[in-house]
């Protein structure tokens, strides 16, 4: 166990930042050699799983009193870009354990023990997915929770569990919306994931039973919007408000997959590939590729843009003990939203200038391709929902489509 040290929403000494971004850096390769295999076996290989795990970017984001680095989201972004490059499935699992690390991290110190106490580097994974189908009732000293979840990516390497509840949602007149901490042994896991991108993440759901949820490892929902319930213990990053910080968040993986696909295209000129039907023995020399490549770049370039502009904006605020009004909520979601538009963008550019060779199955060109199209599809960063959420905050709209903005 580490002690306690102030965090201001990033990682504490820029030495500590580049020795976590090298550590990125250096695992890149293990994933692209293991990309294959990881969409094949529909979760992530034993060796690339231990990686992550002991590199510590499960927990990048988890208090340092248990291990963690209270790592900010600006390094949280930038860290699943870079393992992105790799491979997106593992990108996204690690980052999905990292962000469900940090809602952990809201809880109380009796329950982050129980996760982290005897092992920091200890896993968490999760769905807080609303349209979820189960049911929690209230017992005496907590809940009893039954029920099915969906979409929990990480959920094969996870030692424990957060879902969503709505407590008593059937006779309450106004339910009484919980996160609940579960030990992973306790769930029994649905295989139910069959897509045609994010293959390798392994986003099953999962069923419980019947399961008694002490008090003290459930969190009401709406501390998730930002508080400072921990602010007198200097652990600053967790005033962030958790919606925003969590759809931003996707930004990482999502910006890595155009930049790994941008790689290999480079990578594939650089051999001194023709354009069939043309003059051009060497595309490189076409004036139409060197356009394409600048756009492509430029595109990459404007996500990340977006992307940075919110993070230093959920951090300031982390920082000053303040609250992110409404109308920069919504400009973060809209945030989310651009980088997604920008990277589908670059990515097609990427396969015209690939032709009909990036769609063979052994390309990673395609691969990059079709896990970037489905996890830009999260309803967290859904184009047409963040413009109406923002373009509502723009006006003035009191009223909004969705319950946490």
């Amino acid at each position: 166990m580490h002690d306690a040290a102030f965090s201001s929403g990033e990682l504490n000494e820029p030495a500590e930042r580049a020795e976590v971004m090298a550590t990125a850096r250096a695992l890149v390769p293990l994933l692209r050699a293991h990309a294959s295999e990881t969409e094949r076996l529909g979760t992530l290989p034993p060796d690339v799983h231990a990686a992550l795990r002991a590199a510590g970017f499960y927990t990048l984001t988890a208090p340092r009193k248990y291990g963690g680095r209270e790592a900010g989201i600006r390094t949280v972004i930038e860290v699943f870009s870079e393992l992105a490059r790799g491979c997106g499935s593992s990108a996204w699992v690690a980052k999905i354990c990292c962000g469900a690390a940090f809602m952990t991290a809201l809880f109380g110190d009796q329950a982050r023990h129980d996760v982290w106490g005897e092992d920091g580097s200890t896993a968490v994974s999760g769905s807080t997915n609303g349209a979820s189908s189960n049911t929690a009732r209230r017992e005496p000293g907590g809940i009893i929770i039954d029920g099915d979840w969906f979409y929990a990516s990480g959920i094969h390497h996870a030692q424990w569990v957060l879902c969503q509840v709505s407590v008593d949602a059937d006779t309450a007149e106004h339910p009484d919306v919980r996160l609940a901490l579960l030990p992973a042994s306790d769930i029994a896991i649905n295989a139910t994931w069959d897509m045609a991108g994010m293959q390798g993440s392994g986003s099953d759901g999962f069923t419980v039973r019947e399961l008694f949820v002490p008090e003290y490892r459930t969190l009401p929902a709406w501390k998730l919007s930002g508080s400072n319930h921990r602010w007198q213990e200097g652990e600053r990053v967790y005033h962030a408000s958790v919606v925003s910080l969590l759809a931003i968040s996707m930004a990482g993986p999502v910006i890595g997959m155009a930049q790994g696909a941008l790689d290999h295209v480079l990578e594939t000129l650089a051999k001194g590939k023709a354009i069939t039907g043309s003059v051009y023995t060497d595309a490189v020399r076409s004036p139409s590729v060197q356009l394409a490549i600048a756009d492509v770049v430029s595109l990459i370039d404007t996500a990340r843009l977006h992307a940075y502009r919110a993070a230093d904006d959920i951090e300031a605020a982390s920082v000053e003990g303040r609250r992110l009004d409404v109308e920069a909520r919504a400009r973060i979601r809209m945030d989310a939203s651009v980088v997604v538009l920008r990277c589908r963008e670059a990515i097609e550019r990427l396969l015209d200038i690939g032709g009909a060779a990036g769609f063979g199955r052994s390309n990673p060109l395609q691969r990059f391709w079709r896990d970037l199209a489905t996890a830009s599809r999260h309803a967290a960063v859904s184009p047409s929902l963040s413009r109406e959420i923002y373009g509502r905050a723009l006006l003035g709209i009191e009223e909004q489509v969705t319950g946490s903005v």
